[in-house]
């Protein structure tokens, strides 16, 4: 094989070019520091590198949202803190506004500092963060989340319950906002109504509410100056609560399965009508069901109920007090009508006037009962007894607000004429019609008053009344029995607003109750704040692990990037060596020639 000079030269310089590239990349390594200096050095070493730099930036954003709730649940932590002071505060007058021995004026004191204290507690919830956005909106950092009516002093939150979460690793994230409605937790207000028994005309009784007793005299007044005596003997024993009358009639429906007809009930101007003409109801329960579902009973101004002995029924009037208003209206010549409107002051109706006129008062009536939105008047309109006149019965009792109007085209209109309607035996009926040979026995009690007393608050406790010996006479104990039950959700600032306004208004009852809720806000309160000490252990908690992931990270990415100086010294001194060996090598073949070995 023939080796050309040039080819010689070539090859030589090749090797010589080499080495200097391998020297090169071995002292730029060593001069950076790091194992790779190009991409083209090692493309897997340079995936694993990448990836490994972009964990360790999700961990810089991780641990800058984690700083962000560390501030922020800090602030939270800092203010509610001072909430729960200012209740603590709170409870602390509540207790002492509840001595018996204050006057009226040492109570006015404490409402004043209990109204800049409600008035701090406000400023509290409406707390911003050092972006301006305001804590304890929920989502809604941007809106005022509790705002105050500067003329009623009620507060409403305007914010939302939403939550917006953020990552803090790459598998767990956090909420970095809470609702105010969550934080400041209203509380729970009991109220259950109860219905005393054992009335028996004028005379003292007592029941109890607690661990107190309630005496009253109860004189020969009406129903309601009663129920205005019970509700001083409640506030004078520091209870809060109501007391109301209602009227109850007694019917005895006589032989139910002697039936055979027609059965009317009626409240002096509303009946409800039944026909058992095709079959006596049976029973008792079967019979009151047939007239609960029969047409016109929701206008009745009483519930038709079964009595406690099983066998009577029962009208417990549906409003408390005693006196309903009724109009009569003169109707006139009917048939002269051409137009008609009826109205109670707010809402009004026209019915359907026919040619010629009404031909009577029944078909007067009809009309108007079947007229477009006659529901909505605030009273029912039906045949007077007379039988030529019709009355409006006000669906309210007491004194009404409204004026009652009736507008006849075609006739002289007549004055309308006023008088109270009071749920009375004369005005309420029972009527059977029953089988030849069988002794209905319906017969109607005198009437009697339904005391009930709404309780609220802690005192929502009401038992049977004892028998005591005062210094007057003997007071006869009252049956208490539990009718309705049922519990308000009080929003946070209601709670402060109502004992401010018992403060203000010497109620010892409200005050005692204030104490109990006041106490339950401070609890859900502290609930709140030890949820947000648990926040911050958590961020502290997710900290720590996010500082040993990076420290693991680190320590691969070190792996794969930094250079061994060791082994990359010993590699360039070899290169060098190899280098000047090369060089060496060529210099001395360049020397040599054929020529040399030819003479």
């Amino acid at each position: 094989m023939k080796i050309s000079s040039t080819y010689l030269f070539d090859s030589s310089l090749k090797n010589i070019q080499s080495t200097q590239s391998d020297v090169s990349r071995s002292r730029e390594k060593i001069a950076s520091g790091k194992s790779l200096t190009r991409a083209s050095d090692d493309t897997s070493k340079l995936r694993n590198i990448e990836t490994l730099q972009s964990n360790l930036k999700k961990i810089d954003s991780f641990d800058s949202n984690l700083s962000y709730l560390k501030d922020r649940l800090k602030l939270e932590e800092s203010v509610l803190g001072s909430a729960s002071d200012i209740l603590i505060r709170l409870k602390e007058l509540a207790l002492q506004a509840a001595n018996d021995t204050l006057m009226a004026t040492d109570r006015d004191i404490i409402a004043a500092e209990a109204k800049n204290l409600r008035d701090e507690l406000l400023s509290i919830a409406n707390t911003r963060d050092v972006e301006g956005n305001y804590v304890f909106g929920g989502s809604r950092t941007e809106i005022l989340p509790f705002k105050k009516d500067d003329v009623t002093g009620a507060v409403e939150y305007q914010g939302d319950n939403r939550q917006t979460r953020i990552q803090i690793s790459g598998t767990r994230e956090m909420a970095k906002n809470r609702d105010g409605q969550s934080i400041f937790e209203g509380a729970s207000r009991t109220k259950r109504t109860y219905q005393l028994a054992g009335f028996e005309g004028e005379g003292d009784y007592n029941f109890q509410i607690g661990e107190r007793l309630i005496q009253l005299k109860v004189g020969a007044g009406t129903a309601e100056e009663v129920a205005a005596e019970f509700n001083t003997q409640l506030k004078r024993n520091g209870v809060s609560g109501t007391a109301s009358v209602r009227h109850k009639e007694t019917i005895s429906p006589g032989t139910i399965t002697a039936y055979n007809g027609a059965v009317t009930i009626s409240d002096g101007t509303n009946s409800v009508a039944l026909d058992f003409s095709a079959g006596d109801p049976g029973n008792i329960d079967t019979l009151i069901s047939n007239i609960r579902s029969a047409p016109g009973y929701g206008d009745l101004l009483f519930t038709v109920d079964k009595a406690a002995n099983g066998v009577d029924i029962e009208y417990n009037w549906k409003e408390a007090g005693s006196g309903y208003e009724l109009e009569t209206v003169t109707v006139g010549t009917l048939a002269s009508y051409t137009g008609l409107t009826i109205g109670d002051g707010t809402n009004s109706i026209t019915p359907t006037v026919p040619g010629g006129g009404f031909a009577s008062v029944d078909a007067l009536v009809t009309a108007i009962q079947s007229a477009t939105n006659y529901a909505s008047l605030d009273f029912t309109v039906s045949k007077a007894s007379n039988g030529t006149d019709i009355e409006y019965l006000w669906k309210k009792p007491g004194i009404q607000t409204g004026t009652a109007t009736y507008t006849a085209a075609g006739i002289t209109n007549e004055a309308i004429a006023s008088s109270t309607l009071g749920p009375e035996k004369a005005r309420v009926s029972y009527t059977a019609s029953v089988s030849s040979g069988s002794a209905p026995g319906i017969t109607a009690s005198g009437g009697s008053d339904v005391y009930a007393v709404t309780l609220t608050g802690e005192d929502s406790l009401a038992t049977d009344g004892v028998k005591i010996t005062p210094e007057i006479s003997a007071t006869t104990p009252l049956t208490v029995r539990l009718q309705e039950d049922e519990k308000d959700n009080i929003d946070y600032f209601s709670v402060l607003q109502d004992f401010v306004n018992a403060l203000s208004s010497n109620d010892r009852g409200q005050i005692g109750r204030a104490v109990s809720e006041i106490t339950g806000v401070q609890e859900q309160l502290s609930v709140t704040m030890g949820d947000v000490g648990s926040s911050l252990n958590n961020v502290d908690r997710q900290s720590g692990i996010n500082s040993d992931v990076r420290l693991q990270i680190d320590q691969l990415l070190a792996s794969e990037r930094d250079l061994d100086y060791a082994k990359a010294v010993t590699q360039f001194n070899q290169e060098i060596v190899r280098l000047e060996a090369t060089q060496a090598s060529f210099a001395r073949i360049a020397q040599l020639s054929l020529f040399q070995y030819l003479s």
